[in-house]
């Protein structure tokens, strides 16, 4: 592939991940971004000169693909997370077996269910529950997360071991959320190390494409398409005016962009764009607080109970991920409760702030008095919803995105699940599959 230029468009994990395996191919490689850092979702800012990651946090050492495909190491994070309940704060690092069974937060009763009922299912499908959403178990793919654990281990567990990632991560209730994508969830939060980059995502993504040539602020509008001597080219139009031109195209965006980008080339009917424009979407915000004073540095995210929950489902702090680090700042962020994305979602910054601080500081007490800057990140595209039956769903999206007569890939975690590990595993499939094709051309 050493004469072939590759666009890839987005640069998310996705992107970034097809970028890579493009350029370990041979590939010339191009990639336009609309944002000023990559990262997409998970994309860093700086407030006040503190490194934020707005979105996702971190990962773990399960997280093979990710960790495989950064060039700089990772830094191993000391502390867990905690839940609030009656004014106590309760370790507990979700995924993890050991963490579970010791979490004070459970009923001796609850932890006999959940060792007879949930564990061996994680144990036992632990290698069909990854991230590429290929093999995910059809029998707990049609149930969601909320029924199942409710009706096997009790009320108390739903609302204590389901619902707080459901609620803090992707702003869903958990009885929207398929038990098999919730047993995912569990399969790479396990008991391996805990990581994140220690200068932020869009820094660590950054270091990934040093031979490739990035180009941000470039929001790509429309795709063109040509043959010339049986050799098929394209050409990506910018706001802006500006073109770039390549053999081929990966399409590293969110569902509806990529919709848009297709369109012009299918029929109006066709399934794929359907599909594209109407995959369930959540949207939703984080509200980041900067503090001029220290801030509890034994847990990196304070999870509230989901019974006294109104607008802030967690708080993270993220100078408990170094807290090895003397930082004379912090950045405490908020995340909202599935009730608060629905009600604030739209309202200004300074009303959303307003709504959520009494709450963030019921979790951080150190808040008061000490907030210097307020900011919202909002997400309105937001992420792909993992309803029960979902992992069917995206079967099909990719034997309709495989299926496609241009010279064009599609990746994002739409197509595998709602995690970094599922949008690298996408950008992977996505070089790879149009690697092959442009081979044998």
């Amino acid at each position: 592939m050493n004469d072939t230029h590759i666009i890839v468009i987005g640069g998310g994990f996705a992107g970034v991940a097809a970028a890579r395996k493009l350029r370990a191919r041979g590939a010339t490689v191009t990639l336009l971004d609309a944002r000023a850092s990559l990262g997409g979702r998970a994309h860093s800012d700086v407030l006040d000169g503190v490194s934020v990651d707005a979105g996702a946090q971190l990962i773990t050492s399960s997280f093979t693909r990710t960790v495989g495909m950064l060039a700089t190491p990772l830094h191993r994070v000391a502390v867990g997370d905690a839940v609030l309940r009656d004014g106590a704060r309760l370790p507990l690092r979700f995924g993890s077996v050991r963490s579970l069974l010791a979490f004070s937060g459970l009923t001796a009763l609850e932890k006999v269910r959940l060792a007879t009922h949930l564990l061996p299912a994680l144990a036992r499908y632990r290698h069909a529950l990854d991230a590429s959403g290929a093999h995910l178990p059809s029998a707990w793919d049609g149930e969601s997360a909320r029924d199942y654990v409710e009706r096997h281990i009790g009320a108390n567990a739903a609302d204590t071991l389901v619902e707080p990632p459901c609620n803090g991560f992707y702003g869903l209730c958990a009885d929207h959320v398929s038990l098999a994508f919730f047993l995912t969830l569990g399969r790479y939060g396990s008991d391996g190390d805990v990581l994140a980059p220690a200068f932020g995502w869009s820094t660590a993504l950054d270091a990934v494409l040093m031979d490739t040539e990035v180009v941000r602020g470039a929001r790509v509008v429309s795709l063109d398409y040509a043959a010339h001597d049986r050799r098929r080219s394209v050409t990506a139009h910018c706001a802006g005016g500006r073109t770039w031109h390549g053999d081929a195209a990966i399409i590293a965006t969110g569902p509806r962009a990529a919709a848009a980008l297709l369109s012009a080339h299918r029929a109006p009917d066709d399934a794929l764009i359907t599909w594209l424009t109407t995959v369930p979407m959540r949207s939703t915000f984080t509200l980041a607080l900067v503090v001029d004073a220290a801030t509890p540095r034994d847990a990196v995210a304070i999870y509230r109970d989901v019974r006294e929950a109104r607008n802030v489902s967690a708080c993270v702090m993220h100078n408990a991920k170094f807290a090895d680090v003397a930082r004379p700042r912090d950045v405490v962020l908020g995340w909202p409760t599935p009730a608060a994305v629905d009600a604030l979602r739209d309202a200004s910054a300074e009303h959303i702030a307003t709504a959520m601080l009494p709450e963030m500081e019921t979790l951080v007490p150190a808040l008061r008095g000490h907030v210097t800057r307020a900011r919202v990140y909002r997400y309105d595209e937001g992420s792909p919803i993992a309803f029960p039956g979902f992992a069917r769903d995206r079967a099909r999206a990719r034997m309709l995105a495989d299926s496609l007569d241009l010279p064009v890939g599609l990746a994002g975690d739409y197509l595998t699940t709602p995690l970094i590990e599922g949008a690298v595993a996408s950008g992977e499939r996505a070089a790879a599959q149009l690697a092959d094709r442009l081979s044998r051309r």
